[in-house]
């Protein structure tokens, strides 16, 4: 025999009824798509929107995303790819979504960037996903200490008119202008507090198998470092920096190795203001396990 019990049955909100109260997970969901601009479900989970993806996919989705309209969210499927299978759905914001996120804040709409185009990147998906997962460390890094605090942060992938129409010519947020017309465009640049000091960083993720490409790549950074372009961009004082960081701890080191093989490069300034990590590192604590390419201790978030 069945015994009686007080507890009532779980009840779904009709997709049919007003977005007029968005659950806390629902208002994570939203804050965090304003801030990593694309997100899988085990992404949301790792930025603190629900603790297992049962709920997300059954409880916090639907009303965002599932609607005949007003959707504040869009959610895209890939088409199977032969290698890779089929990719996680991706999610970003709808323009509703970010005026919602805009009146959550208190801010203007065009504080909020959300992808007008929707999501165009399947053949870049691993390193555009990996580099979020970055992003995700490091503001767990932050939140894990009141000391320290994230000043700015800017993603590759945003442009300068991203929220506008129009045919305004489209520029990366991370662009670094460079004397004689040229530029750099690092995968992100960041500032932040440590809680000791302010630092300036481009961050680089590598996870293409040409370990070539990748010390080309970081070559590139060596006239910013020199000019000190990157805390300039932030209005900062001191010597800026680039974290470099590798799809594994073999591709790591094959880098590693080619950047300490350069000629002049172990003698110079830009030597000790490079430092080197694996991803599988920084997610379990993104302020941890950074060296030179000498495998010296980096110090840059001491």
């Amino acid at each position: 025999m069945t015994q009686p019990t007080d507890k009532k049955p779980r009840r779904h909100r009709s997709l049919e009824h007003p977005l007029d109260v968005l659950t806390l997970p629902q208002q994570r969901a939203l804050l965090a798509l304003a801030r990593y601009r694309y997100l899988t479900v085990a992404q949301m989970i790792a930025a603190g929107v629900a603790k297992n993806d049962s709920h997300i996919r059954a409880d916090v989705l639907p009303r965002l995303c599932d609607r005949a309209s007003d959707n504040l969210v869009k959610s895209h499927e890939f088409p199977r790819f032969g290698a890779k299978g089929r990719l996680p759905r991706v999610h970003t914001l709808t323009k509703l979504g970010a005026e919602v996120v805009a009146d959550m804040e208190r801010c203007d709409l065009s504080e909020i960037v959300y992808p007008v185009g929707g999501v165009q990147y399947a053949n870049d998906f691993d390193h555009r996903a990996a580099y979020i997962d970055c992003c995700i460390a490091f503001d767990a890094w932050i939140a894990a200490d009141e000391r320290r605090d994230c000043l700015a942060f800017r993603h590759h992938f945003d442009k300068t008119g991203a929220n506008r129409s129009g045919m305004q010519r489209m520029r990366s947020v991370c662009r670094i202008d460079l004397p004689r017309g040229r530029f750099i465009v690092p995968d992100g640049l960041a500032f932040f507090d440590t809680g000791t000091k302010k630092r300036a960083v481009a961050i680089e993720f590598h996870n293409f198998p040409d370990t070539g490409r990748a010390v080309k790549q970081l070559g590139g950074h060596m006239e910013p470092l020199e000019l000190d372009a990157y805390s300039t961009f932030f209005g900062h004082n001191a010597a800026g920096r680039v974290l470099s960081i590798s799809s594994s701890p073999e591709l790591a080191v094959r880098v590693m190795d080619r950047m300490i093989a350069l000629p002049g490069f172990r003698d110079s300034r830009e030597f000790r203001l490079m430092a080197f990590n694996t991803l599988e590192s920084v997610k379990a604590d993104f302020g941890s396990g950074w060296v030179l390419a000498d495998r010296s201790p980096a110090g840059i978030f001491e």
